[in-house]
């Protein structure tokens, strides 16, 4: 046993860390679990590059709250225009199975968006365009994150078979059955923050200190890097939804892929054993 964070912990357990990447400093969160038999939680600095690398460097999950690539579709649109000639052509998603069109086109949504977002009930929230609204820049200080990361050495897969997984934290929840009726962003949602710490908390046996209770109360942003902490846990275990068909492997290496924690597994099996090894 060592000491972490003034409680012991048990040694080789697995660490997982969340980021809740923004693209400036001043609204990106970080949280370290270390699954022992207590698993402790720790929300660490978040003033630079620097700090989420060293956080990323300490786990071996990072649950990444970023996309990690663009569409395909996007980025050929792209060369073609940079190059003159014929721009490809513009297609949609999949209708869903009711019927109901599909997220949107595919020069503004990856695959992996719209594949989650019909698992986790499509139409309940719409995944942002990384290709035409801000999220774009998120990508951008992601992709950056990822080559500074792997430091000369094999580039981090997209796809999250690496150290890095791409995570929605406001998917998981509702896969977890954690979402609240009404946003948990904002400075008023403190409430909604405090009922999904509660079912965390239980779910998972944390026993979060006061401190790290009031941030994460106070801050989507520090809530938000906890859930993907978690998260990060289940891609480790095998619980979340991989790329199935070869079609999905392939645009998943360069568009990325969001792990969405699979339905029904209950947050006692993400916590697992101490030192418990993927499924």
């Amino acid at each position: 046993m060592t000491e972490h964070g003034g409680d012991a912990v048990d040694e080789g357990a697995m660490v997982t860390v969340g980021v809740d990447l923004a693209g400036r400093t001043g609204t990106t969160g970080v949280c370290r679990v270390t699954w022992g038999r207590r698993p402790a939680v720790e929300l660490l600095p978040a003033r630079h590059d620097d700090d989420l690398l060293a956080a990323m460097r300490s786990a071996e999950k990072t649950g990444l709250d970023a996309p990690l690539g663009w569409p395909v579709a996007f980025t050929a649109l792209l060369a073609a225009h940079r190059n003159g000639v014929e721009p490809p052509a513009l297609a949609h998603h999949a209708a869903c199975a009711d019927g109901r069109p599909g997220l949107g086109n595919t020069f503004t949504h990856r695959l992996t968006d719209d594949v989650a977002w019909k698992r986790t009930g499509a139409g309940r929230q719409r995944p942002l365009s990384v290709s035409t609204d801000k999220l774009g820049v998120v990508a951008i200080r992601a992709v950056g994150l990822l080559a500074r990361l792997a430091e000369g050495g094999p580039a981090v897969p997209r796809d999250g078979s690496g150290s890095v997984a791409e995570v929605y934290p406001a998917f998981a929840l509702t896969q977890w059955g954690l979402a609240p009726e009404v946003t948990y962003k904002g400075k008023d949602a403190t409430a909604a923050r405090s009922r999904i710490l509660d079912g965390l908390e239980a779910g998972l046996g944390l026993d979060l200190s006061d401190g790290v209770r009031g941030r994460c109360v106070a801050s989507d942003h520090d809530l938000d890097a906890l859930i993907s902490a978690v998260v990060a846990r289940a891609v480790a275990r095998g619980l979340t939804e991989v790329p199935v068909t070869d079609h999905e492997r392939a645009m998943a290496a360069v568009e990325g892929w969001m792990h969405l924690p699979r339905r029904g597994v209950d947050l006692s099996e993400v916590r697992g054993g101490l030192n418990c090894p993927p499924l």
